[in-house]
């Protein structure tokens, strides 16, 4: 069974309100000099009555993570393009700018105002959910678990809001009105918002696989976000004591997946191995706001796609450095990108020879795509969820964790599990905890490529400080500043509009 986004009326009527789209707190700051009353439309105070209306309050909430600036589109820009395993030559020169830590045109570029204006309409949707359903007289169990899913909904939120802006993102839990002008917040106030939306959110949710659920977040997916959060934090202690019990399997029998390639695919929809996934639509149900993944659309092999993203050659060789016991190339590089094997090698249905003739050098991303159906060209609605979180990540951030405290030999099962499943080698005995946290950082890298990880790692571990290395591996960063590209800049539309949102540093 899958989530199924309500359309029409029951997302209308959510955001029944003046403000409850929340096109970004822009909305928010607009006045409508026109005070009328349509007598046909649901509002706040005719809407949240029934458990239909708390079961529609909270589809629509799940909508906002198929917005192209959550899910759908920007994430895979937003966070591993600009990272040292992504570039870009794309012809659209915004674009390429955005990948190299500039804006030309002012901060109001596309991928960067969505990236802020939809993450807060999932924020403006899940605390309409928060604020109004307990109100209704329903199932309390129902009613429990559909404020926790809208708690770990607006924690998400405000954890990739973090990630991508930092302490400049103004902390909102309530339903705003037209005349509220939020300030910013800081990270302290930020992080202790997320860390409570998920330690409420496990609290309340069933304890049950994406499989059983439909599609929506369960108190693994929660309580895998709050280790996920402590790890950022680099809270190491706290950060293990809450990934041990997903390991230890109290929140669910989750599980690796023996095909890594297949979790990127239809067939890799909800399996054991993910806490958390968005439920993507397909061309069919576009028109109803159940849309399908564009990553591939952009990122994928140029012909099929528009290649406006590309894999570093840096990433592409890091696969190389090590082979399977049998000898072999790690399988995650063919799960993960386009490169020459051959003239005969397929990309999507024709060969590199007819794609590219003798042009043996491309690379192009591989993850996501449309590949395996016979299809010649990627569309723009891929019926593939985008993975969240995974087992995977939970292992090695439990591994990292333990790692960080000294206790370097208890990773070791986390993370040879992890390389078992590509068919490589245990990591070898005796690493000290640097040459741990190193092999830790590697896996990661070839692990979740296009899963909006290695900038996270990146900060994560002050990487952002090796420059030098940084430029080496990814030229990209030679327009790069420290401190203040760590950051996105908040669209200018938004301050002018709230004056009381800080700017980041050096912008």
């Amino acid at each position: 069974m899958r989530l199924r986004i309500l359309p029409a009326r029951a997302r209308r009527a959510t955001v029944g309100t003046a403000l409850a789209v929340l096109g970004g707190l822009g909305a928010a700051a607009c006045q409508n000099d026109v005070d009328i009353t349509d007598p046909n439309a649901p509002s706040s105070q005719t809407f949240w009555r029934t458990a239909t209306d708390a079961q529609a309050g909270v589809t629509a909430a799940y909508n906002a993570l198929l917005q192209i600036g959550t899910y759908q589109r920007w994430q895979a820009f937003g966070l591993d393009l600009r990272s040292d395993i992504g570039t870009s030559t794309s012809p659209w020169a915004e674009l390429q700018s955005f990948i190299k830590f500039q804006f030309p045109s002012g901060y109001d570029f596309e991928v960067n105002r969505e990236l802020w204006n939809h993450h807060f309409v999932l924020v403006g949707r899940a605390n309409q959910v928060i604020a109004r359903v307990p109100e209704i007289q329903m199932d309390a169990a129902r009613r429990g678990a559909i404020v926790g899913e809208a708690k770990f909904l607006r924690g998400l939120a405000y954890f990739q809001l973090m990630a991508l802006y930092g302490s400049a993102v103004p902390v909102i839990t309530e339903p705003v009105t037209t005349s509220d002008r939020p300030a910013s917040g800081d990270s302290a106030a930020l992080y202790a918002q997320i860390e409570r939306d998920f330690t409420e959110a496990a609290a309340a949710l069933p304890r049950q696989l994406m499989s059983a659920s439909g599609g929506r977040a369960t108190a693994g997916s929660a309580q895998g976000m709050l280790g996920k959060t402590l790890l950022q934090r680099r809270n190491w202690a706290a950060a293990a004591a809450a990934l041990e019990p997903v390991v230890r399997g109290t929140y669910g029998a989750y599980a690796l997946e023996s095909n890594y390639a297949n979790l990127f695919t239809q067939q890799g929809n909800n399996g054991a191995e993910s806490l958390f996934e968005v439920q993507m639509g397909n061309v069919d149900l576009c028109g109803q706001g159940i849309c399908g993944l564009n990553i591939s659309k952009m990122v994928g092999p140029c012909g099929p796609s528009y290649c406006d993203g590309l894999p570093t050659r840096w990433y592409f060789q890091q696969f190389f450095t090590d082979s399977t016991t049998s000898g072999q190339l790690d399988p995650r590089l063919d799960a993960t990108i386009f490169y020459y094997k051959g003239p005969n090698t397929p990309v999507f249905n024709r060969t590199w020879a007819q794609r590219y003739g003798s042009d043996t050098g491309r690379i192009y991303f591989k993850k996501y795509g449309e590949y395996y159906t016979g299809l010649v060209e990627s569309t723009w609605e891929a019926p593939i969820n985008y993975k969240v979180l995974r087992y995977a990540d939970v292992l090695l951030m439990y591994a990292e964790a333990l790692n960080e405290q000294g206790q370097t030999a208890a990773a070791y099962p986390h993370v040879n599990a992890v390389r078992r499943r590509a068919g490589l080698r245990d990591l070898a005995a005796g690493l000290s905890q640097t040459a741990m946290r190193n092999a830790i950082l590697r896996e990661r890298l070839l692990e979740f490529g296009l899963e909006g990880s290695r900038w996270l790692d990146l900060g994560r571990h002050n990487l952002f400080a090796d420059l030098a290395g940084l430029r080496a591996r990814d030229p990209d960063f030679l327009t790069f500043t420290p401190r203040r590209s760590e950051v996105l800049p908040v669209p200018q539309t938004e301050r002018n509009l709230n004056p009381n949102i800080r700017q980041n540093q050096g912008y």
